[in-house]
């Protein structure tokens, strides 16, 4: 290991079904550590990632996070992105009393004192994106997901909304990681002839360009429903053919496409390090901004244990590319704006609608009723 550096844990699948959507946040975890390394580092001293590949094992990942913790004497951990990953992650960062920094969406409903939730809850993103699929498009929705907890957990939320909001859940699937184009196609045959408004998508990875590509290849006589998505981001728009990608719906905290300063100068580094056709993602923003969340806690810390750097991690706000974040003391989640992006051909998300207010986090949903409005 270096001498007078930090050294930070990276777990993220660099091969899997899961490698396209963790490539986004191991590549912002890296373009965080050099720019605060170019900077001087924290306190004179270079951050270090040491970089596991999990290969898409849950296994792998308390194994590794485990290492990671006990050889290589890490107090954080950035890292993980399905729910199954953090939970096999979870116990080890608590028995050993590390910091997991998620940076991935995930479904809520879980607190511990050791994790950092960087991504958004259902409260940021289903809401808003179930209120403008009713104003635009409809009340008729197909749910398909990967059969991942995260999957099912955010289609059960939605079906509690919808069932008190005068939506219709029309029809329920969930698919396998290895989706082949066949079964994709099946599939969203069977979605079509139930005549939806919208197909509501937590498919992730790969899968989710297989998807994307056997829906664009059904003929059909009408106007096929727009995938409304809360897990496909510009890396997995990247995979796929422009008319594949285009006119489909996203919800998330991040849109390369922001114009924002903050925002410009980070496209402007990531395309630098990464290549001038890489968008970056909510994946590497959430990913890269922890980074940066961490090491200005970091800075204020006379000690680095994992303790110093919670406390002083609690209440903080960071200008991230995203705009302002903090993370809110009580639950260990992160305040942020949540946006909607139609995908155009070049792979990127036009906004079409941005929340007016920064949005807490309630990942248990404890202060919303199930009754959404269509926004007229």
């Amino acid at each position: 290991m270096k001498e007078n550096c930090i050294n930070i844990g990276v777990l993220f699948s660099q091969s899997g079904p899961m490698a396209v959507s963790e490539t986004a946040h191991l590549q912002g975890v890296l373009l965080a550590c050099d720019e605060i390394n170019a900077g001087g580092g924290v306190k004179g001293q270079q951050l270090n990632p040491i970089i596991l590949d999990p290969e898409g094992d849950d296994r792998k990942y308390s194994e590794m996070a485990t290492q990671l913790l006990l050889q290589y004497r890490v107090h954080a951990i950035f890292g993980c992105c399905l729910s199954s990953s953090r939970k096999a992650v979870l116990p080890i960062v608590e028995r050993f009393n590390g910091i997991l920094f998620y940076p991935s969406v995930y479904e809520g409903f879980e607190y511990s004192s050791n994790v950092i939730y960087g991504g958004a809850v259902p409260n940021q993103l289903i809401i808003p994106l179930i209120e403008y699929i009713f104003k635009h498009h409809g009340r008729r929705i197909a749910l398909i997901g990967s059969d991942t907890l995260y999957s099912r957990e955010i289609n059960r939320v939605v079906c509690e909304f919808l069932s008190e909001s005068d939506g219709y859940v029309v029809s329920e699937h969930y698919l396998p990681f290895n989706l082949t184009n066949t079964a994709a196609s099946n599939i969203m045959g069977l979605v079509l002839n139930d005549e939806v408004d919208t197909i509501l998508s937590t498919v992730v990875g790969e899968a989710s360009i297989t998807l994307y590509s056997s829906y664009a290849q059904i003929e059909t006589s009408s106007t096929k429903p727009p995938i409304a998505s809360l897990t496909t981001t510009e890396s997995e728009l990247a995979k796929m053919e422009p008319s594949v990608r285009a006119g489909h719906l996203a919800v998330a905290t991040y849109f390369s496409t922001l114009n924002s300063s903050n925002n410009l100068l980070f496209v402007e580094a990531f395309q630098k390090k990464y290549g001038s056709s890489v968008q970056p993602s909510v994946y590497s923003e959430t990913a890269y901004s922890l980074v940066q969340m961490f090491a200005a806690a970091l800075a204020q810390c006379q000690e680095f244990t994992s303790d110093n750097v919670l406390a002083a991690i609690s209440g903080s706000v960071l200008k991230a590319p995203k705009g302002d974040i903090f993370v809110d003391i009580g639950t260990n989640h992160m305040s942020s704006r949540p946006l909607i992006g139609i995908a155009n051909e070049r792979g990127q998300y036009d906004i079409v609608w941005k929340s007016e207010k920064i949005i807490c986090p309630d990942p248990y949903l404890i202060s919303y009723t199930r009754s959404l409005s269509d926004g007229k």
